[in-house]
């Protein structure tokens, strides 16, 4: 295949810009892979920082309680009997409770030191709780290092020493118990002010589950997080957790002095990349733009001679396919634009030759309708006269009243000329009043009536059923010698509708049958079948050119004439026959 010079000039923009852009996305992503690596490192070295402060602060609290256990006065007072009255007990007691209050205020995270004797259940606080040695679960707290106690009043760090110093499980000899407590809070709010500027806070986690954030609010996320950190036997390390569809970095280190307990943080990857992505966005942005301009370049070379060419092909083939109101633009001063306006002029002048031939259509069929109407009129009428006047001058009151009422609403039903069509029920309403009449004329022949609810109200051109209810009496039925049967029928399967008219006459021979059907489909003899020809002309024309009408004998024995037409739905979900 010959390549033209316009597909050339793209295909080697095209090359360039493909080059251009894998030489970025390599560099990219090792710059991406660089960046994650740093913020690692940093995070991690941040985080072995900020847990080994905690450690720090944690064994300065603890080294508080190795004095508190060892101090002369919180053992002598444990043998209150050794002391000389009670001046001397009350002195020793305010010298404890000044050093619990001074230990108090020397620590970083406000911890409370209560000591906690055995003779009298007495205990001692740097704040105003009490507790006693009974109360507390020996074998459970008494570990060398620092625990997590749930109480009801909050959560709290705690460390346990006991008197004897030797005291491992054998609550029998302990005479005092010295206990320090952390506030949980005071711990999260010293995380949260050494996040800096950073958005989230560190948390602390242990291996049992159980997570301390100081944004309450975040905790289901949070817990949602770190249940899938897997930390294993790992001291410290990293790892990438995707969650809703966002991939963050969590950090974490163990904590010496807490047993089985880390301090963490985490933060999300596209925090820290969307510069670097914004950055490759833009890039990408001005290479596609780079792309659009030069493709326009190139079509400038062929913007006065193939793009009108392909303009004036286009509105050819949408000629073709029966759009004629389009219309071409050209905003150039040569050739083409002589071609645009006599196309347009084309356009126009078959548009409006086409629209004048319908209307002369549509005319052409209101004027038949109207010419059957009137011939269908006078010789109805008379005959309806003169049987009021007939059962008048009998005295048949009840049949000069009942043809009196079909007469008058069968009139109020034709003239009735606002539009071209009517419903299948007001349809079905004339032909019973006509049928009525005729019957009250002739007194000879009986008529049903049995059409689907669904096609009751779907539209159908006017004056369709009455010429073959017509036809049916003076072809079918007037010369029969017993009682006539004309029965109207009708149904739809969803696709199309059909509307029957039968009766029980003597039918049509199939050489007349055939002539019948040429004089109604082709109009090859106006003298024939006329009535019937309307119908189907009207049929056609107002309900498209798929309706047809079907001649046939019937099972009745006489003539019957099926009208078909296919259901055409709206866009509101009405069916329009």
């Amino acid at each position: 295949m010959k390549l033209t010079i316009f597909t050339k000039i793209v295909l080697v923009i095209f090359l360039l810009l493909v080059s251009t852009l894998l030489l970025y996305y390599l560099t990219n992503r090792s710059s991406v892979r660089l960046i994650k690596q740093e913020i690692q490192r940093v995070k991690l070295n941040e985080l072995t920082f900020l847990a080994g402060d905690i450690d720090n602060n944690l064994s300065k609290v603890s080294s508080f309680s190795d004095f508190l256990v060892l101090d002369k006065d919180v053992r002598l007072l444990a043998t209150p009997s050794f002391l000389e009255g009670d001046f001397e007990l009350n002195k020793l007691k305010l010298r404890v409770s000044d050093k619990l209050n001074l230990l108090h205020a020397l620590n970083n995270w406000n911890a409370e030191f209560m000591v906690i004797y055995d003779e009298d259940s007495s205990s001692f606080s740097s704040t105003s709780s009490s507790s006693k040695l009974s109360e507390l679960y020996l074998e459970t707290h008494f570990r060398p290092f620092w625990q997590y106690e749930q109480t009801g009043d909050g959560t709290y760090l705690t460390y346990y020493l006991a008197h004897p110093y030797t005291f491992r499980f054998d609550p029998e000899e302990v005479s005092y118990v010295v206990r320090a407590k952390i506030d949980t809070k005071n711990v999260l709010a010293y995380l949260d002010r050494a996040k800096g500027t950073n958005d989230n806070s560190a948390i602390l986690l242990s291996a049992a589950g159980d997570v301390l954030a100081s944004d309450t609010a975040k905790l289901p996320f949070i817990h949602e997080l770190t249940s899938r950190l897997e930390v294993g036997q790992e001291m410290s390390g990293n790892r990438l957790i995707k969650l809703d569809g966002e991939q963050y970095l969590v950090n974490f280190t163990a904590l010496s002095n807490f047993k089985d307990w880390y301090i963490a943080d985490y933060t999300p990857i596209s925090e820290v990349l969307n510069p670097i992505y914004a950055n490759q966005r833009l890039y990408y942005f001005s290479s596609v733009f780079l792309l659009l301009f030069s493709i326009l370049l190139a079509l400038l070379l062929y913007r006065d001679v193939q793009i009108p060419i392909r303009k004036l092909l286009w509105g050819v083939r949408k000629i073709t396919s029966g759009q004629y109101s389009i219309t071409l633009h050209q905003e150039s001063n040569d050739e083409f634009m002589y071609l645009f306006e006599r196309f347009n002029e084309m356009s126009k002048e078959i548009k409006e030759l086409i629209e004048r031939v319908y209307m002369e259509q549509i005319r052409s069929k209101e004027a038949k309708l109207r010419q059957l109407h009137s011939q269908i009129q006078p010789h109805f009428l008379y005959n309806s006269l003169a049987f009021i006047k007939s059962m008048t001058e009998l005295d048949e009151k009840q049949a000069v009243i009942d043809m009196s009422i079909s007469l008058s609403r069968y009139f109020r039903q034709t003239i009735k000329f606002e539009n071209t069509y009517t419903t299948v029920r007001d349809e079905l309403e004339l032909v019973r009043l006509y049928l009525t009449i005729q019957s009250l004329q002739m007194d000879r022949f009986v008529f049903t009536i049995d059409v689907e609810e669904q096609l009751l109200d779907m539209q159908v051109p006017r004056l369709l059923l009455q010429p073959l209810a017509e036809n049916a009496i003076l072809h079918g039925i007037e010369s029969l010698r017993m009682v006539g049967d004309i029965r109207i029928r009708g149904y739809s399967n969803g696709e199309y509708c059909e509307l029957i008219v039968a009766d029980n006459g003597c039918g049509v021979e199939p050489g007349r049958l055939d002539m019948l059907r040429s004089a109604i489909y082709y109009d090859t003899d106006a003298n024939t079948a006329w009535a019937l020809h309307n119908v189907y002309e009207r049929l056609r024309a107002m309900l498209g050119s798929e309706a047809h009408m079907e001649l046939a004998n019937g099972e009745l024995g006489g003539l019957q004439v099926t009208l078909r037409w296919i259901v055409v739905r709206e866009q509101e979900g009405t069916e329009i026959c």
